[in-house]
Order: C-alpha cells, then sequence, then structure tokens
C-alpha cells in the first residue's frame, strides 16, 4: 500500500477512534453539566491544568523519539518504558508534595485534596504511554480505536454514575482515574510488545537529546495552552473558568479535535518524505487544502448558530457560552490552517524550530490575555481570537524558509474554503436572527441543514474542480486494495 493511501486511511481510522470518542465525551459532558454545578467543573479544571504542565515536563519526548528512531527499535521500546516508569513516580510524588502551595495559590483549597488523588494518573499513564507510542509509529490506528473508545466510555460512566450519587467535583476525578486505567489494560491488549527495565546509555543519550527538543516544545504549548486558564482562574474564579472553559473545549471538540486526528498520522507520514522536501511540501500543501474544506465550514458556521447550539444543549447555567463560544469558534477555525506545519517540523528532524515559535507566541500571547482579562471572559476569547491569526502567520512565515513554501501557495489552497465558509455564515447568520421564536432545536437543525446545502453549492461554483479531484481522493481511499497478481499466486 502507497504511503499515500496508507496516511489517508490512518485519518480514517484515527476519525473513527479519536472522533468517536470525542463524540461520546460530549454526550458524557452534556450529562454531567447538568449534574454539577460550574463550580465543580471549575476545580477539577485547575487541577487537570496543573497535571498537564507537570506531565508535558515529565514525558520528556521519549514518545516522539520513539517514534523518530529508525534502528534497534525493540531495544530502543525497553529503554523508553523504563524511562517513562521512573518519571511517573517522580511526577506522583511532586504533585502529591505541590498540592497544597497550588490550591494556596489559586485560593481554592478543596483543590489540594482533588489534585492528590489525581497524581495517580501519572504512574498509570507511564505503564501505557510507549505502547502508545508504538501504536503511533507503526501507523497502526486501526488498534488504537479499543483504547481510545474505553477511556472514554469509562470515564464518562464513571462520573456520571458517581456525579448521580453526589459526588460533586470527585466524580470527574475518579472518572479520570478509571478512565486512563480501561486505556492502559486497552493497549497491552492491542499492542503485543511486553516491556523489560533496560538500560543503554549510548541509546538513552541519542532518544533524551531529541527528546529534550520536544520537551522544550510540549512544554511551552502546553504553557501557551493553558496560560489562558490560568489566568483567567487566578483573576475571575472558579465558576467563570468552567464557563470559558466549557466554550473552550467545545470549540476545539467540534473543530479542532479533526486537527489532531490528522496531526497523529502526519508526523509519522511525513518523516518518510524527509530526504524528498519537493514531496514534503505537495504533501503539507495537500492536507492543509482538505484541512480549510472541513474546518473552516465548522469554525464560521458554529460561530453562526452558538445562541441556538446553546440553548438547545445546555442548561440556562451555562448561556453565559454563547458569546465566547462565537469567538473562541472562529479562533479554532484560525488555528487549524497552520496546525500542520508542526508536524512538519519534526519529520525534518528540527523540533526545536517548534519550541522557538511557541516562546515567540508567549511572549506575545500573555500581555494580551493580562489585557483582555479586564474585559472579563469575553474579551479573553477576542483576544484568543487575534492570537491565533499571528501565530497563523508566524507559522506559514517558517514553513515558507525551511521547505519553501510560498504564501501565494497557501492562500490558494485556502481560498475557496475560505470564501464558501464565509458566504454560508451570511445566510445562516441571517437565519438565525429571524428565528427568536422557534423552539431552538428545531431552528438548530434547520440552520445546519441551510448552513450544509449553501457550503456545498458555494463550493461547487468558486471550485468545481476541487470538489470533483475531493471526491475522487475520499472513493479512493474507502476503496479496498486489490490484492495483486502475485499475492493471488501464493
Amino acid at each position: 500500500m502507497s504511503l499515500g493511501k496508507k496516511t489517508a486511511q490512518g485519518v480514517l481510522w484515527n476519525l473513527m477512534s479519536f472522533g468517536g470518542s470525542k463524540v461520546l465525551t460530549f454526550v458524557t459532558t452534556i450529562i454531567l453539566t447538568r449534574l454539577l454545578v460550574p463550580e465543580s467543573f471549575g476545580q477539577v479544571a485547575l487541577a487537570l491544568v496543573t497535571i498537564t504542565g507537570l506531565e508535558a515536563i515529565g514525558s520528556l519526548g521519549i514518545g516522539a523519539a520513539l517514534i523518530y528512531q529508525r534502528d534497534n527499535i525493540e531495544r530502543a521500546s525497553n529503554v523508553a518504558f523504563s524511562i517513562s516508569i521512573a518519571m511517573g513516580l517522580i511526577l506522583w510524588a511532586t504533585t502529591t508534595l505541590a498540592a497544597p502551595f497550588i490550591g494556596s495559590y489559586f485560593g481554592d483549597p478543596e483543590v489540594t485534596p482533588l489534585l492528590r488523588v489525581l497524581a495517580f494518573v501519572f504512574i498509570i499513564q507511564s505503564l501505557g504511554s510507549i505502547h502508545n507510542s508504538l501504536l503511533s509509529k507503526e501507523l497502526s490506528f486501526k488498534r488504537k480505536l479499543l483504547p481510545d473508545l474505553s477511556r472514554t466510555l469509562v470515564k464518562g460512566g464513571a462520573s456520571i454514575t458517581l456525579a448521580l450519587l453526589g459526588w460533586g467535583p470527585w466524580s470527574l476525578i475518579w472518572g479520570q482515574l478509571l478512565g486512563e486505567i480501561a486505556t492502559t489494560v486497552a493497549l497491552w491488549i492491542v499492542q503485543p510488545f511486553r516491556p523489560r527495565f533496560v538500560w543503554d546509555i549510548q541509546l538513552g543519550r541519542v532518544m533524551l537529546l531529541y527528546g529534550l527538543q520536544i520537551i522544550a516544545v510540549e512544554t511551552m504549548a502546553v504553557l501557551y495552552t493553558n496560560v489562558d486558564y490560568v489566568i483567567v482562574g487566578k483573576v475571575m474564579g472558579t465558576a467563570d473558568l468552567a464557563i470559558y472553559r466549557q466554550a473552550f473545549m467545545v470549540a476545539d471538540l467540534l473543530i479542532i479535535s479533526l486537527c489532531w486526528i490528522t496531526a497523529r498520522v502526519l508526523f509519522p507520514s511525513y518523516s518518510k518524505l524527509s530526504h524528498d522536501l519537493g514531496a514534503l511540501r505537495k504533501g503539507f500543501l495537500v492536507t492543509l487544502r482538505y484541512i480549510a474544506l472541513v474546518t473552516m465550514p465548522l469554525g464560521f458556521g458554529l460561530c453562526a448558530v452558538a445562541p441556538l447550539f446553546v440553548r438547545t444543549i445546555f442548561t440556562e447555567q451555562w448561556y453565559g457560552m454563547i458569546p465566547l463560544l462565537q469567538w473562541l469558534a472562529l479562533r479554532a477555525a484560525m488555528d487549524t490552517l497552520s496546525f500542520n506545519a508542526g508536524s512538519v517540523f519534526k519529520a525534518i528532524g528540527r523540533p526545536v524550530i517548534i519550541s522557538k515559535l511557541i516562546v515567540v507566541r508567549l511572549l506575545i500571547l500573555v500581555p494580551i490575555l493580562l489585557v483582555a482579562v479586564r474585559f472579563g471572559v469575553i474579551g479573553v476569547a477576542v483576544g484568543q481570537l487575534g492570537m491565533a491569526i499571528i501565530a497563523g502567520l508566524l507559522d506559514f512565515g517558517m514553513v515558507k524558509h525551511v521547505i519553501n513554501v510560498p504564501f501565494r501557495d497557501i492562500f490558494k489552497s485556502i481560498q475557496a474554503a475560505l470564501v464558501a465558509a464565509l458566504g454560508m455564515c451570511a445566510v445562516v447568520w441571517l437565519f438565525v436572527s429571524n428565528s427568536p421564536y422557534i423552539w431552538p432545536g428545531f431552528a438548530l437543525a434547520g440552520a445546519v441543514c441551510i448552513g450544509i446545502i449553501m457550503y456545498a453549492a458555494l463550493l461547487w461554483v468558486i471550485e468545481r474542480q476541487f470538489v470533483l479531484e475531493t471526491s475522487r481522493t475520499v472513493l479512493h481511499v474507502l476503496r479496498p486494495e486489490r490484492p495483486t497478481l502475485a499475492r493471488q499466486e501464493r
């Protein structure tokens, strides 16, 4: 099977596993928002932000280093597993000791016990992280379906059950832990790797040198993606943080999740093209074109239907999400355009570029947020949209520098989808604005149907050949590969 088709099928399997998990997560979240108050979500969010930050530092970039490793894979996997277990124990101990200080910083002592229990996630994840990396390295995304769905089903089921029993924020904490246990067990089932504790100084040094670059990337990325939560939680409290985070998560779930699916396939695939810059350039532009084809209408469409969406899905205590979701949907759409740039930098062996770009982003984002938070959570959401546009320009500028992709070609790749999405958004916005007396659920269904029809029609008018090519590509990917004559004779 060709690399291109294997990559495309990898995206489809990721869509089934990661996408299916996200749909279940969304349903679970809707149920939990009806059982728990925003303050409970805010307290757990503060604990999760802490865990995420330490996790990025403690991973040492070993998973990505293993994906990049080309020789002696079995021994490298055992070395990576040994490092993973050691770091899991260190992070658990560090978080347990630091929990009181973190709770004091946020002015909420109830965060301390939540964080101490949640810290066990480090030990649990360390047992399966290398298995997960090996599945990604092998492009075995079909087998990732079980771990991804296991996490979501167990986490969601446990959280809902405990919330019904009145456990409050603890229902989310225990749901998180049980979900990670289910994931680890499933990873050991689908990935035959059986680790041994091995240490090889030379091999470990090579992996850590590559991994240290990844650590910088992941640590900066965590700061970049969580600094808004820290600022909102510190300045405005857990209730406002919960509403802001919920709006952010909905936008990410419906729009950016697609890019996470694609990125999990692109890094291993781009790595195989790292010595052919022409093929890498073409792959980058084709990927960008198809990402824009899907995420532009999602972002602009969600912005238009946000009032109907929130009133249909959530209860009244969450209606403050509406203006936030509108701005954050546009932010998510803009963010997706340069999402695959990071996979290019890692594929050519220069992940340090990502860390440098994120440092620049942080230096721009933090002042924006510190000013924006004075205007409330809506100000923060608007600031995030502005930052997404700036970040995209920075990423495209660096892609142009390292693999010589002109801005003209980048714009041509997204032009059709962007113009069609803008036209669709205007029509849907008019419909939503003139349907105040219709039950939100019916109006939402009507708005979505109008949006789909308008986007497809505009795309057909603007670039018919693009639509035909896309249809052929999808059919080619879905068509089962016929065995060759040599295979038939065996």
